[in-house]
Parts: C-alpha cells; structure tokens; sequence
C-alpha cells in the first residue's frame, strides 16, 4: 500500500515540474524587451531628423546646383543613416531617406554620374535598403522627365 502511495507522490511531483515549466515557456514567449533611449540618443535622433529633412528640401529645390545635390548625398551618407529595419520591415521613418533618393533621382540637375555614386554611397552605408534604393533610384529616373 505504501508503495502505491510513493508511486502516485512520484507522479505528482512530476506533474507538478511539467505544469511549472510549461508556465515559464509560455510567460517567456509573451515576455517583451523594450529598449528605452537616453536623452542623449534622444537629442541625436532628433538633429538627425531635422538634417535629413533639410537636405530633402535641397534636393527638392528646382535650383539646387550639382555641387548642392553633391554635397547634399555626402552629407546624408555620412551623418544620416537609415533607420534599422524592424524584423526585416522598412519603418515609416524611412520613408524621408528614400524620397531623398527620389528627389535626388529626379532633379533636372542630376546626371547619370551623381545617380550612379548616390547609388554606391548610400548602399555602402545602407546595406539592407539595397532593394529600397534601386527602386526609388529607378522610380525618380522615370519620373524625370515629369516633374515640375
């Protein structure tokens, strides 16, 4: 009798590690990892938002020069990364990075030359906005001839 008593307590206690281990699999799976800023990335984040969207206003210009395009793709090469993707998805924010390339593509002032190295420079930078940049590239070259 004693023995089934063992047996069955055995088999609870089983039950009991099952049960717990299958409650901290399930609560890590729903566990999320936000990752908070400081006030300092926060600041940078923003300079780097308002330079982008002046050098977007540079390749809008009708007047912009090539030395102004020029410099404009430099200066978003270096001090305006893309933001990182998210789970392999293109974030809203950039959206402002690719119209550049757009705009860039577009401009009456843009030769085959300044296409060719906005395409070099910023891939280099950007490696996983490749396919973003050919498409927007391809899509401000055949807007060309149409825009205003």
């Amino acid at each position: 009798m004693q023995e089934h008593y063992l047996i069955v307590g055995i088999v609870a206690v089983i039950l009991i590690v099952l049960v717990s281990l299958f409650i901290v699999v399930i609560n890590l799976q729903k566990t999320v990892i936000v990752e908070k800023k400081t006030p300092q990335e926060i600041k940078e984040e923003e300079a780097q938002k308002i330079a982008i969207e002046e050098l977007v206003e540079i390749a809008a210009k009708r007047t912009s020069s090539k030395n102004d395009l020029s410099a404009a793709i430099l200066k978003v090469a270096q001090e305006c990364p893309f933001p990182k993707k998210e789970k392999g998805v293109t974030p809203k924010r950039a959206k402002v990075y690719l119209n550049f390339i757009l705009l860039i593509a577009s401009h009456k002032n843009t030769d085959a030359k300044m296409i060719a190295f906005m395409n070099e420079t910023l891939k280099k930078v950007n490696p996983e906005y490749k396919q973003e940049i050919d498409i927007y590239e391809n899509e401000g070259i055949h807007q060309r001839g149409n825009r205003i």
